[in-house]
């Protein structure tokens, strides 16, 4: 019979490594990933700058509590994103490195947190190979490097659950199979006070979603040994709600209460009102999206590791539907707190991809457990090799397939589509190195591939990690920066624009670059139409209006004769910035050449 058949190939799970080393194996990994060239590349998009100048605000008027951008209240995040950069500028000076550097380090943090939950809910290989993945997948990389709220987000959610985990008992082996989540208050305290330091990151979030999972968990793990109504109530209780959202306003409460009274209730009014429920109710600024936007937001942010997504998926849902399975509560556990964040998500009409990074560590968990279980042929499904069918070898035969044309695919667009990418009409003598990590990437796969067919499965699961690490290592330190070489951005613009401007010298026709704010230091006014721009450059010699290329063509077209589009600064993916003002303005400008090398 086939149950009784011998296993043509011997289970070989990864190359062993003491205990010891894993911890710092995925610190240095993550260090890699995410601190070498930092700065690099310039403050990008919108959310960096505008965080970056609240931040260089907030420093300069020595207030700690209210967010200001561009001389007006800032309602959009809390200040524990301010808080940090504002350290970082002290560290490491007013650039990018300083308002990046707390991110980084926090993400630093998540990856390890990621390996402790891992190592609790399965043992030491899986924490290890957690770790690493959480470290080395794409999106780690974009949002620890960003000077933005996310990472402390991540963080302090992480921590929260790596606490909540630390309740749950591990089974004999290292695998969590005897579960009833039962929470001491000083436990319950320490979460929550996790959850209000994420409330200080990003709101309500840090505390709502985090709290629903803790309870769904205790819901569906509490003892099977009592009536189905006592089993939830005690599993919820067990989870000491009441004493984690004490925890949290502990932490967060003192903050929210000082900004509500300095500014007169307006900074909750606009957060609370317009950045959650109006973000949740209606898509704002164009950032829609389908129930398909965080499965594919998933394959692209936990590339190179979500080649396994779809096998990932099943084991859990084969695990969770089994609970007899000494698996199957690890699973859930994860498994639950994955689900929250992306139905959570899912559900909100403004959808962008940072809003699941979250959910990231669990995913991490899961596909770590599904790659183990694959190496020692443990996957809980039909088609085993101990069957003698080897359905899981051609899944993941599949997947390095998978790898290899992405890679070979990515090296391709970046030799042959980067002018198109970076939105400008030369191709950046820098930019055919992105080739380099995608060419890595398909040299990787194929390496694993050769493993596998080796029989030597712990070896492909260690080439993938490796793999990632260049892969997205190298991605992030030079990506940025090549992007940006052709073009040249308001980091460029301002180093040739006069040190101080006099008050009320510049205005914005149409949104304030907030990047011009932070790498000026100067106050835009924003003004509402091109009379009004008009007029401002009829009353000011010295002034100048700052316009995005959409809402230029009509104030250029009326302009009078001493006056003139004087500097003209491209941007990445976007419309030219136009610098309008008097002819003799053009005198104090200097081209404004990009160089990656610029600091």
């Amino acid at each position: 019979m086939a149950a009784s058949r011998k296993p043509r190939f011997p289970a070989q799970g990864p190359p062993v490594f003491s205990d010891r080393s894993h911890g710092p194996l995925v610190a240095g990994v993550a260090a890699l990933v995410l601190l070498v060239n930092l700065g690099g590349a310039a403050l990008h998009d919108e959310d960096e700058p505008r965080n970056a100048a609240c931040s260089a605000a907030m420093l300069d008027r020595g207030d700690w509590v209210v967010p200001m951008f561009n001389g007006r209240l800032r309602t959009e995040k809390p200040a524990l994103v301010n808080w940090l950069q504002m350290a970082g500028f002290a560290i490491a000076g007013r650039n990018e490195t300083g308002a990046r550097l707390g991110g980084a380090i926090l993400s630093i943090g998540t990856c390890l947190l990621t390996w402790q939950i891992g190592r609790h809910l399965h043992g030491p290989a899986v924490g290890l190979v957690a770790g690493l993945a959480m470290a080395s997948c794409v999106w780690t990389a974009v949002g620890g490097r960003a000077a933005t709220p996310d990472a402390p987000l991540v963080f302090f959610t992480t921590l929260a659950w790596r606490l909540f985990v630390g309740s749950c008992g591990s089974a004999p082996g290292g695998v969590v199979s005897e579960i009833t989540p039962l929470i001491s208050p000083r436990r319950g305290l320490a979460i929550g006070a996790a959850c209000g330091a994420a409330l200080l990151a990003k709101g309500p979030v840090g505390l709502v979603l985090p709290l629903v999972t803790f309870l769904a968990c205790g819901m569906l793990l509490a003892p099977g040994n009592a009536p189905p109504t006592t089993r939830v109530w005690r599993g919820m209780a067990g989870v000491r709600p009441g004493w984690i959202v004490a925890g949290a306003l502990l932490v967060a409460s003192p903050w929210y209460a000082w900004v509500t009274l300095r500014t007169g209730g307006e900074w909750p009014r606009g957060f609370f009102l317009v950045h959650n429920v109006g973000r949740f109710a209606g898509a704002m600024e164009g950032h829609s999206g389908s129930w398909l936007y965080y499965p594919v937001t998933l394959a692209v942010g936990f590339f190179p590791w979500s080649i396994v997504l779809l096998a990932v998926a099943v084991r859990a849902l084969v695990l969770a539907s089994r609970p007899s399975e000494p698996r199957h509560r690890a699973t859930a556990i994860a498994g639950v707190w994955l689900t929250t964040w992306l139905l959570a998500f899912s559900l909100a009409a403004t959808k962008l991809p940072g809003y699941v990074w979250p959910a990231y560590p669990a995913l991490a968990v899961l596909t770590a457990a599904f790659l183990l279980d694959w190496a020692t042929d443990k996957l809980p499904f039909p088609g085993r090799r101990a069957d003698g069918v080897q359905t899981p070898d051609r899944v993941l035969g599949l997947a390095w397939s998978i790898l290899v044309i992405v890679g070979l695919a990515g090296g391709a667009a970046a030799l042959a589509g980067a002018a198109a990418l970076a939105g400008i009409d030369r191709l950046p003598s820098t930019t055919p190195i992105l080739a380099l990590p995608c060419l890595l990437a398909a040299a990787g796969g194929c390496l694993a591939w050769w493993w596998q067919a080796h029989d030597l499965r712990g070896r492909s699961i260690a080439t993938l990690a490796v793999t990632a690490t260049f892969f997205t290592g190298l991605l992030a330190a030079i990506g940025p920066a090549a992007v940006q070489a052709g073009s040249a951005g308001p980091r460029h613009l301002a180093a040739s624009l006069p040190t101080t401007a006099a008050a009320d010298a510049w205005v914005s026709l149409g949104p304030v670059p907030a990047s011009l704010v932070f790498y000026t230091g100067a106050t835009i006014r924003p003004v509402e139409s091109v009379a009004e721009a008009l007029r401002h450059l009829q009353t000011r010699p010295d002034g100048l209006v700052f316009t995005a290329q959409e809402h230029g063509h009509g104030l250029a077209a009326v302009l009078p004769s001493a006056c003139d589009i004087v500097h003209r600064v491209p941007l990445p993916f976007t419309d030219d910035l136009l610098v309008i003002g008097r002819r003799t303005a053009a005198e104090t400008l200097v081209a404004c050449q990009a160089s990656p090398t610029t600091p």
